[in-house]
C-alpha cells in the first residue's frame, strides 16, 4: 500500500556506545585528519614522575661527597682518630716525663748536719776491691772506707762531741763556710786509716788548749794514693769550719760536729 513510511526511531549515541567521544577543552593541541577525526595530544603523563605501570619514576643516585678520595663519613672518622693517636702520645710522655722526675731526687746543695740521724756508724771498714783487703801502712792504696753505707749516720768522738757522716762531699781550704760566715781552713793535715781515727785527730785538737782554734770537722779520703800523689801530704784534714756542700769522689767522706 502506497503511502507514508514510519522509519524507526535511531538511537543516541550513548556513553557507553562506541564510537567517538567528546573531550573536554584540556586546552591541548588539536589536529584534524581528513576523515574529520580529532586527535587531542594531551600531558605526556598525568602525574610526572609516575609511570605508566603507577610506579614512581627510578631516580639516578647522587653521587657521594669526596674528600682526597675517600668519602666524607670515612675522612672525618680517620682525622679524629689521629688526634686522639697524637693527644694520647702527648699525654703519655708528660705523665711519664713526671714520673721519671719524681723518682730521681735532686741532690741538695748543702746536706743538713742538723737533720737527726736514725743509726751510728761502727768502726769497720769497706774492704778495697784487691784480695788484701784495706792497707793499714803506706801511702798507697785503699785504707778503710765506710760510704756509702755510712751516710747520713753519726760518729762519736773520744770527746763526746758528734759528728755526722757526709760521704762523697769535701770542704776544701778556702771555701765558704756553710754558716756564710768566713772561709773553710784546715787546721792539720795527718795520715789516717780509718775514719774513726780521722776523727780522734779533731777531738784530741780540741783538748789541747794551746789551740785557740776549734776543730768543727773532718774531711777523710781513703785514696792513699790519690791524696799523696796529689802532694797533700796526707789524707785527713782538720777543718775550721763545716763548709758548703762540694762534691768529691765516692772514696772520700766530710764529717762535722753537730753536739
Amino acid at each position: 500500500m502506497d503511502g507514508l513510511e514510519v522509519a524507526p526511531e535511531q538511537r543516541k549515541a550513548g556513553k557507553y556506545d562506541s564510537g567517538l567521544e567528546v573531550v573536554p577543552h584540556m586546552e591541548k593541541e588539536v589536529r584534524r585528519d581528513t576523515a574529520g577525526l580529532h586527535y587531542v595530544s594531551g600531558p605526556t603523563s598525568a602525574n610526572p614522575g609516575i609511570i605508566e605501570d603507577g610506579s614512581p619514576e627510578p631516580k639516578s643516585p647522587k653521587e657521594r661527597k669526596r674528600i682526597c678520595g675517600v668519602t666524607s663519613t670515612i675522612f672525618w672518622l680517620l682525622v679524629v682518630g689521629i688526634a686522639i693517636v697524637v693527644i694520647g702520645g702527648a699525654v703519655g710522655g708528660g705523665v711519664g716525663g713526671s714520673m721519671a722526675n719524681r723518682k730521681t731526687p735532686a741532690k741538695p746543695s748543702n746536706p743538713d748536719l742538723n737533720a737527726t740521724s736514725t743509726t751510728s756508724s761502727t768502726d769497720t771498714t769497706t774492704a778495697s776491691t784487691t784480695s788484701s783487703g784495706p792497707v793499714t801502712t803506706g801511702t798507697v792504696g785503699l785504707a778503710g772506707n765506710p760510704c756509702p753505707r755510712s751516710n747520713l749516720t753519726t760518729e762519736a768522738g773520744s770527746d763526746g762531741s758528734i759528728f755526722k757522716l757526709l760521704c762523697a762531699v769535701d770542704w776544701p781550704s778556702g771555701g765558704e763556710a756553710a754558716s756564710g760566715n768566713g772561709k773553710v781552713q784546715d787546721l792539720s793535715i795527718e795520715t789516717e786509716y780509718t775514719l774513726k781515727a780521722c776523727i780522734r785527730q779533731c777531738s784530741d785538737w780540741n783538748k789541747d788548749e794551746s789551740n785557740n782554734q776549734k776543730c768543727k770537722g773532718v774531711v777523710y779520703s781513703a785514696n792513699l794514693t790519690a791524696s799523696f800523689g796529689g802532694g797533700q801530704g796526707g789524707n785527713c784534714f782538720l777543718k775550721s769550719k763545716v763548709g758548703k756542700y762540694f762534691p768529691n769522689a765516692d772514696t772520700s767522706v766530710a764529717a762535722g760536729i753537730i753536739g
